[in-house]
């Protein structure tokens, strides 16, 4: 086993970070055509078939995807969730806000790990929780001026919070590899319905686009289980918030993006409130 390297696994969580936005803003491109439903599907569509043929070409088999199957299967329920309501606030709204909303899923896995997990709730996670609140309130703006896709992003977080919570909770039942291939095939399997009902054809461009959203967010994915490999979680979950820079920037020279002064607000709250978490799991 090769002796972890720190460094590398930072710059590959933040490479990673850094790239999926790209993987979001082509997915908002398409979304304008297309419904979020199909996009969502083509997404694990496209991710499934290079997946799968890591998974046989590595030796995989069908049985292994019995380790696990009931904890991954509520996991993918999850993230489906999540992805698919993510793709329809940001139609709605700009690229950054939305993932502003969805970055409330980790700081709610902290604080719900105390119930579900018996992790100690600490006065840091609830510091950290509180933040994430007002920040994901801040984003949604409810009595002011409530927008479908603010609601909706923060939803998409609620949603990836319970996917971290599952994820933990069934950290030891499969290999990454295998839990990525249950994930992308139950994934695309429970998308193809919603996508028949919503079906339209995308033309050749679009195709290719669908390929490097396919490829890309296998490689992010890889990239991050590469990246905990070769450094604590601990010092490297932080770098997850560098997609809310590339987001705002793909926002802004794609789409003409700009966050309101109360999103912003609310974005950094949700930043401050992950740091907090974050720093003090370093600590410990």
């Amino acid at each position: 086993m090769r002796p972890a390297t720190p460094i590398v696994g930072i710059g590959l969580m933040a490479v990673a970070s850094l790239a999926v936005p790209f993987v979001d803003g082509i997915a908002k491109h398409l979304s304008a055509e297309h419904s979020p439903f199909l996009v969502a599907w083509s997404r694990y569509f496209g991710s499934a078939l290079i997946v799968s043929a890591l998974f046989f070409g590595r030796g995989g088999n069908w049985r292994d995807l019995r380790k696990g199957a009931l904890a991954n299967t509520v996991r993918t329920v999850f993230i489906v969730g999540a992805m698919t309501t993510f793709l329809f606030a940001i139609v709605e709204i700009p690229l950054a806000t939305g993932l502003g909303g969805y970055f409330v899923g980790p700081i709610i896995a902290s604080v719900l790990s105390v119930v579900f997990l018996g992790e100690r709730l600490t006065v840091n996670r609830m510091v950290g929780g509180g933040l994430g609140v007002v920040g994901a309130l801040l984003i949604i703006k409810p009595g002011v001026e409530v927008e479908f896709g603010s609601l909706l992003a923060v939803i998409s977080g609620l949603l990836f919070g319970g996917y971290l919570i599952a994820t933990r909770a069934a950290a030891t039942t499969a290999p990454p590899l295998v839990a990525l291939y249950f994930q992308v095939c139950v994934g695309t399997l429970l998308l193809t319905p919603f996508a028949l009902a919503t079906w339209s054809w995308f033309s050749g461009g679009e195709l290719l686009l669908i390929a490097v959203m396919g490829l890309v967010s296998t490689a992010c994915h890889f990239m991050v289980i590469a990246a905990f490999r070769h450094a604590e979680a601990s010092v490297i979950s932080p770098l997850a918030y560098l997609e809310l820079i590339s987001a705002f920037f793909i926002g802004y020279f794609a789409f003409a993006e700009i966050p309101g002064t109360i999103d912003v607000i609310g974005i950094f709250c949700i930043l401050a409130s992950g740091l907090v978490i974050s720093l003090y799991s370093r600590r410990s």
